[in-house]
């Protein structure tokens, strides 16, 4: 059977152990201060948009030799609503707005990924992947 310090060291350590995910919990339940979606297509930078500040709803239309696509930006998210590839999964995927979320459109080699210009959220990101 346990002894009473047993008991007692048992119960320490659990609390110690939760420590660390209550400090990062925390941190991270924050919201990201200065989110973007950075456009690239065929690997190169197309376009980058400031979403913490974006208001109303913008559409961005992109022709490229690859394909056609219709970006939709409303409020502080975005997403792509038309796209002229057989597959259409990058019209599925719906609206994004959180750091490390990714739309990809591989026909047209169109990729909207969801960025961070907070400095503590980029580097806590990392350690979490």
């Amino acid at each position: 059977m346990f002894k009473k310090w047993d008991i007692i060291i048992i119960v320490i350590l659990l609390c110690i152990s939760l420590i660390p995910e209550l400090v990062f919990g925390v941190i991270m339940g924050k919201h990201y201060n200065g989110t973007y979606a950075e456009i690239t297509i065929d690997g190169k930078f197309y376009k980058k948009i400031n979403l913490s500040e974006h208001r109303g709803e913008d559409q961005i239309d992109i022709k490229t030799s690859y394909g056609d696509n219709i970006i939709d930006v409303k409020d502080k998210s975005i997403k792509v609503i038309d796209a002229d590839c057989k597959d259409k999964i990058c019209v599925r995927s719906g609206f994004i707005s959180e750091p490390g979320q990714i739309i990809v459109c591989l026909p047209h080699k169109l990729m909207i990924e969801i960025k961070s210009s907070d400095i503590m959220a980029n580097s806590l990101r990392c350690l979490n992947e």
